[in-house]
């Protein structure tokens, strides 16, 4: 799809995954380590699969040369700083048609410019982290480095949509991607919610909120956990208490008219009571039966996977979910997300 592209990605940790997308749409994508610095910073295999790796001093004056020879022929630079290891004006200089692309901490041209960051700190100051977790405990941050990958993807968004400028006009340009507004953006409804009406969101934990009262939405059973809630869907709670009264369970669901009964206004003591008998039943079966019965019957339940059942996964696959790589560092066989990209049909990479 991009195989038309070269690309120099010297971004270290933020900005990775821009470039590894850019490289799974088919781009050339050329990663430049410093020599002093890769001991410091391992190769994240994860990130940088699909990149071709070199070497070069950049803190050097004929590093910083042999980078601006490279560029005089790419179409994109990926790095984190508008200054280092060259300036803009210098790649421009060798190359007019460039698409530097800056993916830093925060605006480069704002107040926090030199302020250092972590995945860690961007989640909770975006407030991202404060919307995630039980409400009596503590905020969590989610797994993996989520706001460094949301900075990536908006960097990819950032260069394909300077590149179709480009077109246009015949020249590059500088792009810069603020790791904490992409966070900001994700976190979409707390920010609103205070613009608008100067409240700030709380946790809910296991409960989502509707209306006066809220829904459990994952529940152990037997051999792990399912994710399901009480909705206001008449069919699917009828399918359900159908279900379970064939499985030998009478409750006092079996005597609710569904289609009359709207459960965001109904009080959550009683919502907590149905709940009560629910909770029983899926704890007594297995995440296939429930999933099963729930494709059988259509009531909306799915099961949650554990890391071994998508390891497993027959379906996933199928569908070319993983790859496995050697990994440069211990030499081992190791499985991989990938590729992130297929095209219809054809069961190979995008590229």
């Amino acid at each position: 799809m991009l195989s038309h592209l070269k690309v120099i990605d010297l971004a270290v940790g933020l900005g990775d995954y821009t470039g590894r997308l850019l490289a799974e749409l088919g781009a050339h994508v050329v990663r430049v380590e410093q020599r002093a610095c890769a001991a410091e910073h391992a190769v994240d295999i994860a990130w940088n699969i699909s990149k071709t790796r070199v070497t070069l001093d950049l803190e050097s004056a004929s590093g910083r040369e042999q980078l601006l020879s490279m560029a005089a022929d790419v179409d994109i630079v990926i790095r984190n700083a508008v200054d280092k290891p060259v300036d803009h004006a210098a790649l421009e200089r060798r190359n007019p048609r460039v698409v530097d692309v800056v993916v830093a901490p925060f605006d480069p041209a704002g107040p926090n410019a030199a302020r250092p960051a972590t995945d860690l700190t961007l989640m909770a100051r975006s407030g991202l982290a404060n919307i995630v977790g039980d409400p009596d405990r503590a905020p969590m941050t989610l797994p993996g480095e989520q706001a460094y990958a949301l900075a990536g993807a908006h960097g990819v968004v950032a260069a394909l949509t300077a590149l179709h400028a480009r077109a246009a006009t015949g020249r590059g340009e500088l792009v810069t991607i603020s790791a904490f507004q992409a966070a900001v953006l994700a976190n979409y409804r707390e920010p609103v919610m205070w613009q608008f009406a100067q409240r700030i969101g709380k946790r809910t934990g296991n409960l989502l909120v509707r209306g006066k009262s809220g829904v459990r939405q994952v529940w152990r059973c037997r051999d792990g956990y399912v994710t399901w809630s009480f909705v206001d869907n008449p069919a699917m709670m009828r399918s359900l208490v159908k279900v379970m009264n064939e499985q030998g369970v009478k409750s006092l669901l079996d005597d609710i008219e569904w289609a009359s009964t709207l459960i965001a206004d109904s009080p959550r003591e009683t919502v907590e009571a149905w709940e009560r008998i629910v909770e029983e039943f899926f704890s007594r079966h297995t995440r296939n039966d429930l999933a099963r019965w729930s494709v059988e019957r259509g009531f909306g339940l799915s099961q949650i996977d554990g890391i071994d059942d998508v390891l497993a996964s027959e379906q996933l696959r199928e569908r070319s979910m993983w790859r496995t790589i050697t990994d440069p560092r211990s030499g081992k066989a190791l499985k991989i997300p990938g590729p992130l990209f297929v095209t219809s049909g054809s069961g190979r990479n995008a590229s």
